[in-house]
């Protein structure tokens, strides 16, 4: 009889553990995701589909990216069950920040985790969608406002955490990035899973080339507990990756399925303003990070130190021209 109690307490409890999961499909699925978690019905939840017709278009302050340019002592990727997840271990003050933008102007938001989203085929996988056309995948890199001492705290408040989101296409040649990346996939085949990568890579090599024109909105966490308060970025330029990459992430497996179409379907906008940033020239040429802007506290930004280089060449070129006039002027009155 003790026995049987013993069991079906260890029962009850698996049964309790199991349903704060959540899942892409059934009744652990998105549709029912507000059971569980309240704020998943919230009313200004995430993704949704951005209507390029119907967007607010505006001038941004610039986008600081500071340490994105930093080799992380250590790269752990793991296989969760719902993402591949990312984590980036710094040396003291090398941490990857950003601010600007759509985020709050006078905080940094340090990085804290990016993870993917990915369909069964070429023609869903994003969880924002562009014009109501999926992209085969997404990329949410989060960061946290350094106002809050960890993620928790900031979760739910306003301008706590913000998500870049970067769309992926597909191409004949991915990014030279993704390739050791995507590979190193088939070592966390199943859930639970975690590497160490061998050739640790600056956050910069998994971003966006055009770190510059986005569209913004406020929306919430894709997935439980679907907080809401988070700052979108969505950049506009996506990252190329091949069929061959891509098949690395669709090969991993969550609880004896291949885990893929793991993104929630859109969300009623529900009168939300999405804003672009209006667009601005950037060379694609030039793909490397420390020639975008860069903010340093230190020192003036490079369009400062132009402006004063150039006033301080027109106040020489004025000094000597009045200097000339009046040795004119004099030679004339003598």
């Amino acid at each position: 009889m003790w026995n049987l109690r013993v069991l079906t307490l260890i029962l009850a409890c698996v049964v309790a553990i199991s349903g704060q999961d959540f899942g892409y499909r059934g009744q652990d699925g998105p549709e029912h995701w507000g059971d569980e978690y309240k704020r998943c019905s919230g009313k200004y939840q995430s993704p949704i589909n951005i209507d390029d017709l119907n967007v607010v278009k505006r001038d941004y302050p610039d986008l600081e990216y500071i340490n994105f340019d930093s080799t992380p002592e250590s790269v752990s990727v793991t296989n969760n069950g719902h993402t591949v997840l990312v984590k980036m271990s710094f040396a003291k003050g090398k941490e990857p920040r950003v601010r600007g933008g759509p985020l709050e102007r006078q905080a940094y938001y340090q990085f804290e985790q990016f993870h993917f989203h990915w369909g069964e085929n070429d023609t869903v996988g994003s969880e924002d969608t562009i014009n109501n056309k999926a992209y085969p995948a997404e990329m949410h890199l989060v960061v946290r406002n350094l106002d809050y001492p960890d993620f928790n705290s900031a979760l739910g408040q306003d301008h706590g955490i913000a998500v870049l989101a970067y769309f992926f296409r597909i191409k004949n040649v991915g990014s030279a990035s993704y390739a050791e990346f995507t590979r190193s996939l088939a070592n966390i085949s199943r859930k639970g899973q975690t590497i160490d990568l061998s050739n640790p890579l600056p956050l910069m090599s998994y971003v966006s080339k055009d770190p510059v024109n986005f569209y913004s909105y406020v929306g919430s966490l894709t997935t439980p507990p679907c907080a809401e308060e988070v700052v979108w970025v969505d950049f506009h330029e996506p990252i190329d990756i091949s069929e061959d990459q891509l098949q690395h992430f669709r090969l991993l497996t969550a609880n004896d399925d291949h885990l893929k179409n793991n993104f929630r379907p859109t969300q009623p906008l529900n009168n939300r303003t999405v804003y672009q940033q209006n667009p601005i020239e950037f060379d694609h040429s030039n793909s490397r990070w420390g020639k975008m802007p860069e903010y340093n506290p230190n020192k003036n930004n490079a369009a400062t130190s132009v402006d004063g280089s150039l006033a301080a060449l027109l106040g020489s070129a004025y000094s000597l021209l009045l200097l000339l006039f009046q040795e004119s002027v004099t030679e004339l009155l003598n």
